[in-house]
């Protein structure tokens, strides 16, 4: 069995997929005696038809392999349940950017058809489906987020041949989102950003042809305003790649959850006043509707919480790339007025007025040092606020490896604080 699993796994990482599928049917699946182990070797199996359907077919086998997508999903989702932890969550997550991918390249190629049946008519048109081909590019831009949320939390934890395969998708829905934003003649002076991954995967050759071939030349034709030209270009691509099989990580079959860091977040003692510091009536106030602790900010001051916790040894141990420093990211947003005015109609925390005034890498980062035993203590300064309110810090905790690389670690609660 275990024998003919390591082929299965072989067969899945060079996108052969018929092969992959007659040993589950008709080996595995047949010879398993567990339930868990029926329902995971039917998913794989039902996962193995819908890209050897893709990968025939092409587009005319996405309903078809989206169904079967769809039905391998549902199985991981029921085991998941069964199992009761978070060994499967790379998986689904896997097979929803699949699924999203696929839907979204059906839409757009459906879209862009109607160019070549109305000759580019009614391109120019303010209707829902020029609105529609607008949206195109920025969801497949949202795809390429997702992807790299995915790498930045699992691929610390997963060999290079998986970062490999999602930097490949990653450079894959790039690329589609470029092509759709010269279809809607609204492409900018932007270069698209090419794979890192080995260059012998068909599906890395296939999108260095496309980048080369087919999308560097749309700027010639945009000057001569020809969408007809740019809907034929965007479906020959979207076609190609259906028709080249998906690049699958070998990570799929590791079904281990990341082990999570236990984070303390508390008020730095030193940043008060003297005349408040020196009380010793100073209870813990906890937000009721978040659960978040709510500290104290003073005008003109800066404001400055702990960092205090320790990584799991697994996490440690599972790291495929060692690291040695802690990083923390903060979003800083303003959640609503500090008291309710007579004359103010909603002001309570989480009202229509709240806004983000620091987020990502413009906030800025802290870094610290990784003690021994994976513990860690790092203060995270904020600057003075200049306006009274209430105010959501919601902190990401990461870590950088010795290669520079930047990954995100899972922690056991949200790391939320309420300023006030």
């Amino acid at each position: 069995m275990w024998v003919l699993f390591k082929l299965v796994r072989v067969a899945f990482q060079t996108s052969n997929y018929s092969f992959a599928r007659a040993i589950l049917e008709t080996r595995l699946v047949r010879g398993c005696s567990r339930q868990q182990s029926f329902m995971y070797f039917n998913a794989l199996s039902t996962l193995a038809h819908g890209e050897e359907v893709l990968a025939v077919k092409g587009a005319k086998g996405i309903a078809e392999s989206m169904e079967l997508l769809s039905s391998c999903n549902s199985l991981l989702t029921s085991l998941a349940a069964l199992e009761q932890n978070d060994k499967f969550g790379f998986q689904l997550e896997f097979i929803r950017l699949r699924l999203d991918t696929l839907n979204l390249i059906a839409i757009t190629r459906s879209l862009y058809a109607e160019i070549l049946m109305t000759e580019g008519t009614l391109s120019g048109k303010n209707n829902r489906t020029t609105l529609f081909r607008k949206n195109i590019g920025k969801s497949f831009g949202l795809l390429v987020s997702r992807l790299k949320k995915m790498y930045r939390l699992w691929g610390l934890h997963r060999c290079q041949q998986t970062r490999s395969t999602l930097r490949t998708l990653q450079a894959m829905c790039q690329l589609l989102s470029e092509f759709t934003k010269y279809g809607t003649k609204e492409a900018k002076n932007s270069s698209t950003p090419t794979s890192t991954s080995a260059p012998t995967q068909s599906m890395n050759m296939t999108l260095s042809k496309l980048r080369t071939d087919v999308l560097e030349q749309m700027p010639k034709l945009k000057q001569k305003d020809d969408s007809v030209s740019h809907a034929s270009g965007l479906l020959l691509g979207l076609d190609v790649i259906l028709k080249c099989p998906c690049p699958f990580p070998s990570g799929f079959f590791l079904m281990k959850p990341i082990p999570r860091a236990i984070v303390n977040i508390s008020a730095d003692p030193n940043i008060l006043p003297k005349t408040i510091s020196q009380n010793d009536d100073h209870d813990v106030t906890v937000d009721a509707k978040s659960g978040a602790e709510v500290i104290d900010a003073f005008p003109g001051l800066v404001t400055k919480v702990i960092l205090s916790g320790v990584l799991p040894e697994k996490f440690i141990q599972t790291a495929d790339v060692a690291f040695s420093e802690i990083i923390a990211w903060t979003t800083l947003q303003y959640e609503g007025q500090l008291y309710e005015e007579d004359d103010a109609v909603d002001s309570d925390v989480g009202g229509s007025n709240r806004f983000t005034l620091r987020d990502g890498p413009d906030s800025g980062e802290t870094a610290g040092t990784l003690l021994p035993a994976g513990k860690f203590i790092m203060p995270v300064t904020f600057e003075p606020l200049l306006q009274e309110g209430y105010y959501k810090v919601i902190i990401e905790l990461g870590c950088r490896d010795v290669r520079g690389g930047e990954w995100k670690v899972p922690t056991s609660s949200p790391l939320e604080v309420i300023f006030r």
